[in-house]
């Protein structure tokens, strides 16, 4: 079988949320077929990665994207009823190398990975489309306006709408539109009545992130992440100045290291906090987190599964998270991560970040249970098996009606 795969960002490194997805599930779908990979290298430093993304695939079109222009770029569509992810996201140049590689290669079929890589799918209703919108973006974008000021607030509902309409339309012409959840894909069926919606669970690779010999066993807390991306920069700020002077109060060692790639000047200012590191960019974060005695992830806004929650998990270090972190993981909250709401200036969170550190035996049998359960559950070879079946199951379909 030969599939053509367009993602919106390089698959590599598997580094944040997206990138883990695309990059454990396609490498493994090229272990079963031919795969040919067009994306984006967003920053154009990912063009680095070419040569080891070979390595997997039957062959490797990247095209450099400046997100700072292509924003600009994109500022006009504001006055028109068309979600500005399309244009941020638009390249005549990747729109011409994906028409020359239908016209050469003849894939059986296309699997596109986020709204943004649609158009350049829908341009050839004659090879079947598998739609990977991994989240349903246009949920997001409606949560960050209930949230925003003017005229922010304005913005993100003219995407949240406009979003939601592209969804539809690809959603229905689209053979099969997987997402990472049951909640998302109740959102996308009800969206696109008529669809075929299916859940595609993220995984995690146990073998990578496996516990530490030693548990951590100081008070100290650790929050992972891209920290450029608005989501993740809240929840820095919310554990470093709501959560953590809380659990100062009582361990007044307790520290904090935020840890992930491009933090931004709000994320970075957090290191002037007495007991907070913030790391910026980490090679391997497995350390800093198996390094902590708790991870806690207090998302305000999430959709699908964090990969962050899992990958904690696999480590043995117990979760503490707030319900949008936990929303869509099959685990049992209080026994194999523990659920705190958000908000309350942290007072909830802090106080399970407390009733762990307090209770190692308690914190250690969490931290065990959750191992063991990402492990029953959630590898990424049978999410990689459920992908070869839709693609084989699109391309087949489409030939039963041709």
């Amino acid at each position: 079988m030969r599939v053509l795969a367009l993602t919106h960002r390089t698959p590599f490194p598997p580094d944040k949320g997206d990138k883990i997805r695309t990059h454990h599930l396609l490498t493994r779908l090229a272990k079963r077929c031919e795969v040919h990979l067009m994306a984006f290298a967003e920053p154009p430093s990912d063009l680095d990665h070419a040569a080891r993304l070979r390595r997997h695939f039957a062959s490797v079109t990247l095209v450099p994207l400046d997100m700072r222009w292509q924003r600009v770029k994109a500022l006009p569509w504001l006055l028109g009823w068309q979600p500005l992810t399309l244009p941020v996201f638009g390249s005549a140049r990747l729109r011409a190398e994906v028409d020359r590689a239908v016209r050469e290669l003849n894939p059986d079929a296309i699997l596109a990975e986020s709204t943004s890589m649609a158009p350049y799918a829908l341009r050839h209703p004659e090879v079947p489309l598998v739609m990977d919108f991994v989240d349903v973006d246009s949920a997001k974008w409606r949560a960050y306006a209930d949230e925003a000021r003017f005229p922010m607030r304005s913005v993100y509902r003219r995407e949240a709408a406009t979003l939601q309409e592209y969804e539809r339309e690809v959603a229905r012409r689209a053979v099969i539109s997987t997402v990472t959840a049951d909640r998302e894909k109740v959102l996308l069926a009800a969206i696109a009545p008529g669809c075929d919606a299916r859940t595609l669970a993220n995984g995690v690779d146990t073998d990578y992130f496996g516990p530490a010999a030693t548990p951590a066993s100081d008070a100290s807390a650790v929050f992972f992440g891209a920290m450029d991306y608005h989501a993740n920069v809240e929840a820095a700020v919310f554990l470093v100045r709501e959560v953590m002077p809380r659990v100062r109060a009582r361990y007044p060692d307790f520290r904090v290291v935020i840890a992930g790639s491009r933090p931004t000047p709000e994320v970075r200012a957090l290191a002037a906090v007495e007991g907070v590191t913030v790391t910026g960019y980490v090679e391997d974060i497995r350390a800093h987190v198996t390094g902590c005695a708790v991870c806690v992830i207090p998302l305000r806004v999430a959709r699908g599964v964090q990969n962050k929650v899992l990958e904690a998990m696999a480590m043995g270090v117990p979760v503490v998270c707030s319900p949008a972190a936990a929303e869509g993981i099959e685990a049992e909250a209080g026994t194999q991560l523990v659920v705190a709401p958000y908000g309350e200036q942290g007072a909830p969170m802090a106080e399970a970040v407390l009733a762990l550190l307090h209770d190692r035996a308690r914190a250690r049998a969490i931290a065990v249970a959750a191992r063991q359960r990402v492990e029953a559950r959630y590898g990424w070879d049978p999410r990689s098996d459920e992908l070869l079946g839709m693609l084989t199951e699109a391309s087949e379909r489409r030939a039963r009606r041709a």
